[in-house]
């Protein structure tokens, strides 16, 4: 694993197919090492990823009763405060000792009230908003925009995998999505080791696609235990493989551990993150390409593994669901 990950242009791959088997192959070679990388060329637009973080900002500068109006939900909805969250539940760490120093908004992929499924499964309820009507449409139109992208980098994925461009999918009709705007307050002057944004962990899906500001603090784990920084790279989005894509590929994409520390006294950190996975009744099973001797883990419904590490690790969630 080398200290720097690649930047992937992506301009080319939805009409030209020479360009999507270049983009394809790149990514394939990223994703056996790092796990990581950032691309460039995602058609969306720089005034649109502004608003977004300014709308993140204006969210978390509410007073704390405003935003507890609108706590998570049942169905993972809402705002997440400061520092109740502490990982329980990752493929490869021990518990954290410590509650993550961030805070979120999360929203998910809209599911109209009154029709199937709404109300019935465990993620398929209504989004919460602050009453905030710019707000709402900023990240509405952002969360458009990045669904948009994820279908876009599942035909190069797909190629990636060695299957065709629409191979992946029928996992993904309808994808799961969950857009999260977070906040990072500043480091205490006396920060203890162990006191993390967030601590090291694997995402649970397929992709994620993160856009950060010009603070830092995200690092990816090298295999010996090293960590490299991933700065902000202007006009890019960092992507990385999460658990769902690494048990697909009997782990040869690499679902990369990686936290977060905010190293600045005299800053907060903001970033925005979308969740691109595969429908919750999708069968992640290993391809036949990646089997090999044998594959590692067995075949699972996603729904079923998706919650079993949301409700480890998202008490209020819980929480919400008792009450």
């Amino acid at each position: 694993m080398t200290n720097s990950l690649p930047i992937i242009d992506l301009q080319g791959i939805d009409h030209d197919r020479a360009a999507l088997d270049r983009v394809a192959a790149r990514i394939r070679a990223a994703c056996f090492d790092h796990g990581f990388l950032y691309i460039t060329g995602h058609d969306v637009p720089a005034s649109l990823i502004d608003a977004a973080f300014s709308a993140n900002r204006r969210f978390h500068a509410l007073p704390l009763e405003d935003k507890l109006a609108i706590k998570l939900n049942h169905w993972h909805r809402g705002y997440q405060p400061l520092a109740t969250s502490t990982l329980k539940s990752s493929a490869r760490f021990a518990p954290a000792k410590s509650a993550n120093q961030m805070e979120s908004f999360f929203m998910r992929q809209e599911v109209v009230p009154g029709a199937p499924p709404f109300g019935t499964g465990f993620l398929d309820g209504p989004n919460q908003w602050p009453d905030d009507a710019p707000f709402r449409e900023v990240v509405g139109r952002f969360d458009v925009a990045l669904r948009t992208l994820g279908h876009r980098m599942l035909r190069a994925f797909s190629v990636a995998v060695g299957g065709d461009p629409g191979f992946l999918a029928p996992h993904f009709a309808p994808a799961s999505t969950a857009l999260r705007l977070i906040h990072y307050p500043p480091a205490p002057a006396d920060r203890p080791e162990d006191l993390m944004g967030i601590h090291p962990h694997t995402d649970y899906g397929f992709l994620t696609l993160l856009v950060q500001d010009d603070v830092g603090g995200l690092e990816i784990r090298r295999p010996d235990g090293g960590w490299i920084p991933v700065p902000p790279v202007p006009g890019s989005f960092v992507v990385n493989v999460g658990d769902a894509l690494a048990r697909w590929t009997n782990d040869r994409f690499n679902s990369t551990p990686h936290r977060v520390i905010n190293l600045s006294a005299g800053r907060s950190r903001y970033s925005m993150a979308m969740f691109f996975d595969p429908h919750l009744d999708a069968t992640i099973a290993c391809l036949p390409e990646f089997v090999g001797d044998g594959a590692r883990h067995a075949p699972v419904r996603y729904g079923d593994y998706y919650r079993m590490r949301l409700d480890a690790n998202y008490p209020d969630r819980v929480d919400a669901a008792l009450a």
